[in-house]
C-alpha cells in the first residue's frame, strides 16, 4: 500500500511547524520540507536554530510522521554553491529523508556537468547518512529518461535514486511502459498530479510545474497507468501547486483536497485503504 506524502509546494508554508499541522491533520504519512531556498540560499530556521530544531522533532516524532523528502538543490554550471553542513545535519536529524537534485535551465548546463555536480551532492550526503534522488524536469537540463538515468548513475557509488514526478514524465514523452522498464531500486519516490493539457510555451511549462497542477483525476495524465507499473509500496508525494485558487483556498484546504483526491484516485484502481 502507498504512503502519502505532502510535498513542500502543495502546502508550501515558512513555518516548518504549521507545515507539520498541516500535513497531520489533513491524514497525510509524512510531508517534504524546504531547507534551503534554491532560488536564493535562504535557510530554514529548522538550520539556523538548533533549539527550535529539537522542538521540530520531538513533535515529529508526536504526530506519527515522516519527513520524507528535503527539496531542492539545482544542480548549475560553474561553481556550485557550497551546502552549509548544517544542512545535512539538519536533514539527517529530521529522520534521513530524500534529498532532491534539479537541473538549471536548458542551455546552461550539459549532461555531464549536472552528473558531475550531482556526484558531489551525493558523496557529501552519504556524509550524513543521508542519499539524493535527481528530478527530471521536462523544462529543464537533463530533462529526459536517459539524460535522468545518465545522471543517476554518476551518484551509483553512493545509492542515489530518481525522483520522478507525474507531470514530467508526461512531458517528456515518456509512456507508462517506459516507466515499467526502469530499474524499480532506482524509483525513491513518485510525484503524484494531475495537470492540463500539453503547454504551448515555456511560460506555461513553468506555471503548471511550479504554481498551477490539477488534482488526481482532474487532468489528462494517465495516471492509473503510471502506478500500475510502480512497486505497490512505493511513496507517493503529492506536489499539487494550486495557487490559481488564492486566498479562499488556504494552504490546509488546498492539502485536504489533494490528500481526498488522491485517495479516490487509489480506491478506483481496487487498492483499498493506502494508508
Amino acid at each position: 500500500m502507498h504512503p502519502i506524502s505532502m510535498s513542500y509546494l502543495t502546502a508550501p508554508m515558512a513555518d516548518p511547524f504549521e507545515s507539520l499541522t498541516i500535513a497531520a491533520q489533513a491524514g497525510y504519512n509524512g510531508l517534504g520540507l524546504r531547507l534551503l531556498d534554491p532560488a536564493d540560499g535562504t535557510l530554514s530556521p529548522l538550520v539556523t536554530d538548533r533549539a527550535l530544531r529539537t522542538a521540530f522533532v520531538q513533535r515529529l516524532a508526536d504526530s506519527g510522521l515522516k519527513v520524507t523528502e528535503i527539496e531542492a538543490w539545482v544542480l548549475r554550471d560553474g561553481p556550485q554553491p557550497p551546502t552549509p553542513p548544517e544542512v545535512f545535519e539538519t536533514a539527517a536529524a529530521l529522520g534521513q529523508p530524500g534529498l532532491i537534485a534539479v537541473a538549471d535551465r536548458v542551455g546552461t548546463v550539459d549532461v555531464p556537468t549536472i552528473a558531475e555536480k550531482f556526484a558531489v551532492l551525493c558523496r557529501q550526503a552519504t556524509d550524513f547518512g543521508l542519499k539524493a534522488g535527481f528530478e527530471p524536469i521536462a523544462h529543464r537540463a537533463g530533462g529526459t529518461l536517459a539524460d535522468a538515468l545518465t545522471i543517476a548513475a554518476a551518484g551509483a557509488e553512493w545509492q542515489a535514486g530518481l525522483v520522478f514526478d507525474a507531470l514530467h514524465l508526461h512531458r517528456m514523452g515518456m509512456t507508462p511502459a517506459d516507466l515499467g522498464r526502469v530499474d524499480p531500486r532506482l524509483v525513491g519516490v513518485f510525484h503524484l498530479c494531475d495537470a492540463p493539457p500539453l503547454a504551448e510555451t515555456l511560460a506555461e511549462m513553468i506555471d503548471h510545474s511550479a504554481f498551477n497542477r490539477w488534482l488526481p483525476g482532474e487532468g489528462v495524465l494517465p495516471l492509473e497507468d503510471y502506478l500500475d507499473v510502480l512497486a505497490a509500496d512505493l511513496l507517493l508525494s503529492l506536489e499539487i501547486p494550486m495557487t490559481r485558487l488564492g486566498p479562499r483556498h488556504p494552504a490546509a484546504q488546498r492539502a485536504d483536497m489533494a490528500i481526498v483526491a488522491t485517495r479516490a484516485l487509489l480506491a478506483r484502481r481496487g487498492k483499498g485503504r493506502p494508508w
